[in-house]
């Protein structure tokens, strides 16, 4: 792989390694806080992804599966033998990917709200959807005004982080339509999944199929919670779930 620089803060000298990765348009900061709340009992590794905060950018359009091979030549740089990983949306779906394919170098994983599942919709969504992919089918067809019909197109209808996605809009269509169902039926290490019951970006039906497609999986559902449910005093609420799932994990491997 080519090299792309990440840049990363480390909070905390003892304890196991905990790698926290945000999620699509943020950067480190955002997990900051908790990760200080949690560096009290880990080695907290922060990381701007490729793409987002002072990381360069990766020099193709990257999937899951780049983005978890660059953090795993993060690990094997810091001599990290085996990690614990925490992810937020799009970072929980490298988490998963990570997970996945070098199963040796994560002891544990907590997702929060955790993207990476194909939405469930109703009738109407599912037709209005096909709607608009048609009406895309269509205009890339068209003899006239096509760049401008599809530029109306991505704008009327585009996602808000599709429309700021710029150089990474390649990036961000491979990551979103990835399905990481399989995948997680093939992980048998412990995750903690953590959902707020008002996230409308990644439903809370989506942390109850996570939570039967793991195998050795704990689903907390928090009320009145969004998408961030992490920011602000939600740091506290998040730190304080993580500490106890990684506080079991602990005792239980002193206990064999």
């Amino acid at each position: 792989m080519t090299q792309v620089e990440l840049n990363s803060i480390q909070l905390g000298n003892n304890g196991h390694p905990l790698v926290m990765l945000h999620g699509w348009g943020q950067n480190l900061q955002s997990l900051q806080p908790m990760g200080e709340l949690l560096a009290t009992r880990s080695q907290v590794h922060i990381l701007d992804l490729p793409g987002f905060g002072k990381s360069s950018p990766p020099p193709e359009d990257w999937d899951t599966a780049q983005y978890a091979d660059r953090i795993y030549e993060y690990l094997a740089a810091q001599n990290i033998p085996q990690a614990d990983i925490l992810g937020h949306s799009v970072g929980g779906r490298i988490c998963i990917r990570l997970a996945a394919k070098y199963p040796q170098k994560v002891r544990s994983m907590t997702l929060i709200n955790a993207a990476g599942l194909k939405r469930q919709r109703t009738l109407q969504q599912s037709l209005r959807s096909q709607w608009i992919a048609t009406m895309r089918n269509t205009f890339k067809l068209s003899p006239l005004y096509r760049d401008e019909l599809l530029t109306w197109h991505s704008q009327t209808y585009g996602s808000r982080d599709y429309l700021n996605a710029g150089a990474l809009k390649g990036t961000f269509i491979k990551v979103v339509n990835e399905d990481l169902t399989e995948l997680a039926n093939q992980i048998s290490l412990p995750v903690l999944l953590l959902w707020g019951e008002a996230d409308t970006e990644t439903p809370v039906e989506m942390g109850h199929r996570y939570h039967s497609l793991f195998a050795n999986s704990e689903l907390i559902t928090i009320p009145n919670r969004d998408h961030f449910m992490f920011q602000a005093e939600g740091a506290h609420l998040c730190s304080y779930y993580v500490d106890k799932f990684l506080d079991r994990l602990s005792i239980k491997e002193l206990s064999r």
